[in-house]
């Protein structure tokens, strides 16, 4: 029985039939008696039932006889084609009005691909079903499509076996695939001109040639029809048809949907006498189309007919193409009329309408590689410059940086310094651009570089040049870290190069540049900061290429050397390491750097990777991680002794049904490389799958949620894959508590078990990891607990923010804004207690208190309390409020780094929480921290060791501890300042699209559960 969603009731199976990927396949019969084919699929697949029944319905693929769901599963039954075009006989056609109402019903279903951003697949007459059993209507089987969204191998059109697809054949493939052009949904309106052609005259346009003339041929316009056919037609068909086939593409219809307005139009206006003699005139076979004809003197149509009859087909085609052509583009509703039987001049060759590639957008790129660009439209990397975070990053940094009442709007320290500066107060020197210009714009919006856009930050009031990103952008450099940035990287840059990135950062205090890279200067070339160097002429050609193995139709062949460097681990390291501005006052007094470390992934990466080969162990590269079928893919269960139950698969981001199979770093999956590829090889996966979901409003939820998989079995929704990123990142935990008297201790340990890098990483300042712990006594009484959040969006409880400023109004009196971006902070219930503080790094703790793996900022202040014995801050009178309201900026040197202060060491460092800020809610002016921490973070192999001493006076056991550590991509503190502070500006008129961010995007922000422990203490 059905049980909800279905259409109809499941028909009784017969015969079975060769599976298709999830699918179980079987003959059956509608209630007419008609044969069809009985899907069966599991009942978590019945979104994909429901999708196949809606495309079914709009026809294409065959899915509209109904589906449903039940006890068994979910499934949908199919329509059986009676016929196909291939399998129309020699001379076989259909009546004028017939064959109209043919090409409007695959015109409809071609143009519901169109409206739903879907592409079926190369049109092939195999694949052009004219009706079913019982049905009239035509329809498109897409066989590869369907077959690839049930995940199963492809097979030929109108196959049932498991054979690889046929390839287009030459006399149906347009004139500009036929060049090397990629084949898209234009190609199959002008394959279904073709299937028109076919149907009414009974012949393909080009047939009695040979091929190579008849792709030649298919260059120029096609023939008319046979005079005889030409007059049984309704005025307007013909003219139709041959547009539809037009050689130059811009003149025939823009759309499959205009094509099916064109055909209803027709049939509407057909007079009744049409229809009648359509109706009575219906033949099966015509006359062969190379028989002489007596010539007719009715029409220019007839005359050159009967010029041309004794002639060979070829010369047929060259008699009537320059009329024909004329015709079409001149008239529209009918053939235009000529009475001269002359041969017509020779037509000279047009140029192919698709060239060689001339960009490399994901449009351009995607009817080759569509596997490769849809994974990459749901990844970070297209979305690395539109991230609402990151835009409103860059804008505070741009606005208040540096800003008084001589730099109004900000210096615009990251951006390139144009005519109209911002300049330091006291040297006169300029402050625009010191930073490194584009600092952001070089590794968010690589392609940017191709072609620059971005205007040079000017000073004056109002100008255009302030605006985010985002406005100043064009639509090519907005799909961020795209195919024109991997893809035409030659190599690091190097000394000879215009580009170099940003390896030096220029002081606005004393002039003084310093290096950002010292990598250069040991043969390292192009770590950190935007380290890359982009060629177009590395892959675009303006030849064609022969195709085949190795050898790239519309582009060139990357030389060895860059393909090499694209899969090394340097070439991530250009925008994976990013070294900010001023120098770092710990990197200075621990590593001499005159710069600070804000990601530190490739760093991180090649200390491990040393250490790995150092031991004889191969280290796995980041592309061997982060492009590759690791940490593992879901199978479908096969028996009992594979089983997985929902809850353990939902934890490994599979669906009920499928269990999770882990990859070593570096397996690849198979598939084709491009549509044009013969032989399935190990493809590089193009997810890039990330710790967060994208807030920008351009990642539907959709592609967050999805619960299927591709056809690897890898997840297609990022929540599931990201789920089986972290969740296989760490080994987590409790080792033997004990009770000592009145207090219990309770280790917990923490391994970096799958990352060649620190972990968190990227970003680690914004990225929450932490331990939830429940301590509960004989009674089931809690007496302890830490890391609890009331909500999704409520802020980890070791601290308290009573207010952060974002309004910038409140000035000193030198016109610089105070406060903005600053925190007045105290303690909260879970404040750490941990010796020794893990903030400096360290392996093994104790103590209590919230265990959070996030880095942070640190500030260089001097005590306005007093100093204690230990060289501590503590408040003086009056003070004590707030954790910052006992100290006060300390003197930073930029250049050097040094930090002088009242307090020595560690002492001397307040944590400030905003990667650009203030001191506290009132004073200091927002900037830089002048100390990074990277320390918190798990590195790779290495045991963390956090032993809880928990007091637990007059309490009975035995204690049961429960504990999880869990993950968040952003504080959500960072995420209301910045909302707040986007819209204020908004408001103000400095946001022409609107604010970057706001409330609406913090849902994706929700923590997950990595990994949980439990223990029993006596």
């Amino acid at each position: 029985m059905s049980t909800g969603g279905g259409s109809r009731e499941r028909p009784r199976a017969g015969a079975e039939l060769d599976a298709v990927g999830r699918a179980r396949r079987f003959s059956c019969a509608l209630e007419t008696g008609s044969p069809a084919e009985l899907w069966c699929f599991e009942a978590s697949d019945a979104a994909l039932v429901r999708r196949l029944a809606s495309f079914g319905d709009a026809g294409v693929g065959g899915f509209s006889a109904g589906w449903g769901e039940d006890d068994d599963g979910a499934f949908a039954v199919r329509r059986v084609p009676t016929k196909t075009v291939d399998a129309l006989g020699k001379g076989e056609r259909l009546d004028g009005l017939t064959a109209l109402a043919k090409v409007r019903d695959l015109a409809r279903a071609l143009a519901a691909c169109e409206r739903r951003a879907v592409f079926p697949g190369p049109l092939r007459p195999a694949e052009v079903a004219l009706g079913s059993p019982g049905r009239t209507d035509a329809f498109v089987l897409a066989e590869g499509w369907i077959r690839a969204l049930v995940h199963g191998a492809h097979a030929g059109a109108g196959s049932t076996s498991g054979s690889a697809p046929s390839a287009p054949s030459p006399r149906w493939t347009p004139p500009e695939q036929a060049g090397g052009a990629p084949w898209d949904n234009a190609a199959n309106r002008y394959v279904l001109g073709l299937v028109a052609y076919r149907l009414l005259a009974g012949a393909h346009p080009f047939s009695g040639i040979g091929l190579r003339d008849a792709m030649r041929a298919a260059e120029t316009p096609p023939p008319p029809f046979d005079d005889a056919i030409a007059r049984a037609l309704k005025p307007g068909i013909q003219s139709f048809v041959l547009a539809m086939l037009d050689p130059d593409p811009s003149k025939r219809p823009p759309s499959a949907d205009a094509i099916a307005q064109r055909c209803e139009e027709l049939m509407r206006d057909a007079s009744p006498r049409d229809r009648d003699r359509d109706r009575g005139e219906r033949r099966t076979l015509s006359a062969p189309r190379g028989e002489p004809r007596e010539p007719d003197a009715r029409g220019a149509e007839v005359a050159l007919a009967a010029t041309a009859s004794g002639a060979p087909r070829w010369r047929r085609i060259a008699l009537a193409a320059a009329p024909i052509a004329l015709g079409v583009v001149l008239a529209g509703a009918g053939l235009a009329a000529s009475r001269d039987p002359d041969p017509a001049p020779p037509l000279e060759k047009r140029a192919l309408a698709r060239a060689p590639l001339q960009k490399t957008t994901a449009e351009t790129c995607a009817p080759c590689h569509a596997r490769q660009v849809a994974e990459w439209s749901r990844s970070v990397m297209a979305h690395s410059v539109k991230s609402p975070l990151f835009g409103a990053l860059e804008s505070v940094v741009e606005e208040q940086v540096g800003r008084d009442d001589r730099c109004p709007n900000g210096a615009g320290v990251l951006r390139k310094a144009s005519g109209d500066v911002c300049r330091d107060d006291k040297t006169g020197l300029t402050l625009t651009g010191t930073g490194g210009e584009h600092w952001c714009v070089n590794c968010h919006s690589a392609g940017d570089n191709l072609g620059s856009t971005v205007p040079a930050w000017s000073a004056g009031s109002g100008s255009a040049s302030q605006r985010p990103l985002r406005d100043v952008l064009t639509p090519q450099a907005m799909e961020g870290i795209s195919c024109a940035v991997c893809h035409q990287t030659i190599g690091p840059v190097h000394g000879a190069s215009a580009y170099q990135g940003n390896p030096t950062w220029t002081s606005p205090v004393t002039g003084a540049v310093f290096r950002m890279r010292p990598e250069d200067g040991v043969g390292v070339r192009g770590i950190g900061n935007s380290g890359y160097l982009l060629d177009p002429n590395l892959l675009l050609t303006p030849s064609l290429g022969r195709g085949g193995p190795g050898d790239p139709i519309v582009h060139r062949r990357v030389p060895e050397d860059s393909a090499r460097y694209l899969r090394s681990s340097e070439f991530c390291g250009a925008c994976h390491d990013v070294r900010l501005f001023g120098t770092d006052s710990i990197g200075a007094r621990d590593r001499g750097e005159h710069f600070k470390r804000l990601r530190n992934a490739y760093s991180e990466w090649k200390t491990w990777a040393d250490a790995e080969r150092s031991a004889g162990r191969q280290a796995a590269s980041c592309q061997d991680c982060h492009m590759s079928a690791y940490p593992g893919v879901c199978v479908k269960d096969a028996g009992p002794d594979v089983k997985s139950s929902a809850r353990s698969a939902a934890k490994d981001g599979c669906p009920p049904g499928f269990h999770f199979e882990e990859r070593a770093p570096g397996d690849k999956v198979r598939g084709l490389i491009a549509s044009s590829s013969t032989e399935p090889r190990p493809m590089s996966s193009h997810w890039f799958t990330s710790v967060d979901l994208p807030l920008a409003s351009e990642f539907p939820d959709a592609w967050a949620n999805e619960t299927t998989l591709d056809a690897s079995g890898v997840p297609v929704g990022l929540e599931a894959r990201r789920a089986q990123l972290l969740r296989h990142t760490f080994a987590f935990s409790i080792g033997r508590g004990a009770r000592v008297g009145a207090r219990l201790e309770i280790p917990i340990e923490i391994q970096n078990v799958g990352a060649g890098h620190r972990v968190p990483a990227g970003f680690s300042q914004e990225r929450e990891t932490w331990v939830e712990m429940t301590v509960r006594d004989g009674r089931g009484d809690v007496v302890y607990e830490v890391g609890k959040i009331a909500s999704d969006d409520a802020d980890l409880a070791d601290k308290v923010f009573l207010r952060v400023t974002t309004r910038d109004d409140v000035k000193d009196a030198k016109g610089r804004p105070q406060g903005v971006f600053g925190a007045d902070i105290v303690d909260g219930r879970d404040a750490p207690d941990w010796s020794p503080n893990p903030t400096f790094g360290g392996t093994t703790f104790r103590g209590k208190g919230l265990v959070n793996m996030q880095n942070g900022f640190l500030r260089c202040v001097k005590c306005i309390g007093f100093v204690d014995a230990e060289g501590r801050c503590q408040a003086g009178p009056g003070q004590g409020r707030t954790r910052a309201d006992r100290f006060d900026d300390g003197a930073y040197d930029l250049d050097t780094g040094e930090c002088r202060s009242n307090l020595s060491g560690t002492n001397a460092f307040f944590e400030t929480y905003f990667p650009v800020g203030a001191l506290d809610a009132d004073r200091g002016v927002a900037k830089a921290p002048d100390a990074i921490l990277d320390q918190r973070s798990a590195a790779p192999g290495v045991v963390l060791r956090y032993t809880y001493e928990i007091d637990v006076p007059g309490r009975a056991g035995p204690f049961t501890v429960e504990a999880r550590l869990r993950f968040r991509p952003f504080p959500p503190f960072l995420l209301r300042a910045f909302a707040d502070y986007e819209a204020r500006k908004a408001a103000e008129g400095r946001r022409p699209s609107g604010a970057q961010i706001t409330a609406a995007m913090f849902a994706r922000n929700h923590p997950i559960d990595l990994a949980e422990a439990s223990a029993k203490i006596d």
